[in-house]
């Protein structure tokens, strides 16, 4: 008669581990494979609440009313309701020289691209929009707002994305 020794035994705790395992795998891509759709769609929401508050933040008098880049607290091209050209100016020049301090300003850590529906006019150089102009962008975001160009009614849009 041959003895049994405990060699077979072990099976038992590798198959107690490996179910542990793979229960673990499904539920962390579960969590992750749910939770998804939301990451989106809470990224959508932030995006269109920035942009609109910059888009706001645009479109008002800015503070102080007569605003350099040395002293802005709030970055506005309006005045009298009606864009005004010089204020459009030191937002493009702030811009083009210190868009981080931009971003600052407008409390945002996305990037944004300001534009009219037809070409400003910025110290004689014609300008398709400020900032940075968005290519081959995921999440983008756009505001559309009306506002007075030259004394006519004009479409203004507020570009933001990751």
């Amino acid at each position: 008669m041959k003895k049994r020794g405990r060699k077979g035994q072990a099976w038992g705790i590798d198959l107690g581990v490996a179910f542990i395992i793979f229960f673990a795998g499904v539920v962390v891509f579960y969590f992750y494979a749910l939770n998804q759709p939301n990451e989106t769609e809470d990224l959508r929401e932030i995006l269109s609440y920035e942009g609109n508050s910059i888009a706001s933040s645009i479109l008002s008098e800015g503070y102080p009313k007569d605003w350099n880049s040395n002293n802005v607290v709030t970055i506005g091209i309006l005045s009298e309701n009606k864009i005004n050209e010089t204020k459009l100016g030191r937002f493009y020049n702030l811009s083009l020289y210190e868009y981080a301090k931009t971003q600052n300003i407008f409390n945002t850590r996305f990037k944004y691209y300001y534009s009219l529906d037809k070409n400003m006019s910025i110290e004689g150089k014609e300008l398709e929009g400020i900032g940075a102009k968005p290519a081959n962008t995921k999440n983008l975001i756009k505001i559309t707002r009306f506002t007075i160009y030259q004394n006519k009614p004009t479409t203004a849009y507020v570009y933001i994305w990751e």
